[in-house]
């Protein structure tokens, strides 16, 4: 009788254990997951992934991506920028620059990604020696067809920058870190996190219009402007003076400097000796 009751004890205590370690075990795989959903969360929104979207859903969840600087950044910091006379455009550069280059471009194009890359700091360069006026046109038609809003995001973020003379950096970063076109990438963390890199540009009302869109109405109106145009080329296209640039012939300045340098020459050339005339 009493070897079985001491048995009964023995067996409930076993059992006592057993309880305790599977509930903090359940405690602990709790905690894992948890701990896990908030490091999950915070990839995805800073990473900007459309997890409904079936072309990334099923991409794994990344660390936010280091950004990229550009080699020009020194340069662009001493550029001068406003809005162009239409109010639509950027213009960046001095008045004096005997040709006006305007560019139609896309943050979130990949062709245009390219055509920065290779070109800008050769941009930046002819700017600052007052050789050429750069007018930006920003449209941001590919939110029509690709998964989120990223273009107009982009576009309404680089205006607010234009506010506080710091658009030709901020433009050059963004294409230096421009998202792969399929992933909804230039989400406002993102976009906070690349002003973050340009002096004296964060700050409350900055980030406030950049989460608020607050310049929807000039990303519209940009968007009209390059409508209107009709360009051949979609984005990059270019302007000489108002006259549209065939770069299906002259492909070259999309991607080398000297011929871009050598073409602004040439353009500049041809414009004082028509004015003696």
């Amino acid at each position: 009788m009493a070897v079985s009751t001491r048995a009964r004890v023995t067996r409930a205590a076993v059992a006592a254990v057993a309880l305790a370690v599977a509930v903090g075990a359940e405690a602990s795989v709790g905690r894992a997951l948890s701990e896990g959903g908030r490091q999950r969360l915070v990839a995805e929104q800073t990473t900007g992934y459309d997890r409904a979207d079936p072309l990334v859903a099923s991409r794994s969840v990344q660390r936010p991506a280091l950004i990229a600087d550009v080699p020009q950044r020194k340069v662009l910091n001493g550029l001068p920028a406003r809005l162009a006379p239409d109010g639509a455009g950027v213009d960046v550069g001095y008045a004096d620059a005997p040709v006006v280059l305007t560019l139609f471009e896309d943050f979130r194009c990949s062709s245009t990604r390219d055509f920065e890359r290779r070109q800008g700091a050769e941009l930046a360069a002819l700017a600052a020696r007052h050789q050429v006026l750069v007018r930006y046109v920003m449209e941001s038609s590919l939110d029509q067809r690709l998964p989120g809003p990223g273009a107009v995001l982009a576009t309404n973020a680089a205006r607010a920058a234009l506010s506080r003379g710091a658009f030709p950096l901020f433009h050059a970063l963004l294409f230096a870190n421009q998202p792969d076109e399929w992933v909804n990438g230039f989400t406002v963390p993102r976009l906070l996190a690349i002003a973050g890199t340009v002096p004296h540009l964060r700050g409350p009302a900055f980030d406030t219009e950049v989460r608020t869109v607050w310049y929807r109405t000039w990303v519209d109106a940009a968007q009209t402007a390059y409508n209107d145009a009709h360009v051949r080329f979609g984005t990059p296209s270019m302007l000489v003076d108002g006259n549209e640039v065939d770069l299906g012939a002259q492909h070259e300045l999309l991607s080398d400097p000297k011929a871009l340098g050598a073409f602004v020459a040439q353009a500049a050339a041809r414009k004082a000796t028509a004015e003696q005339y």
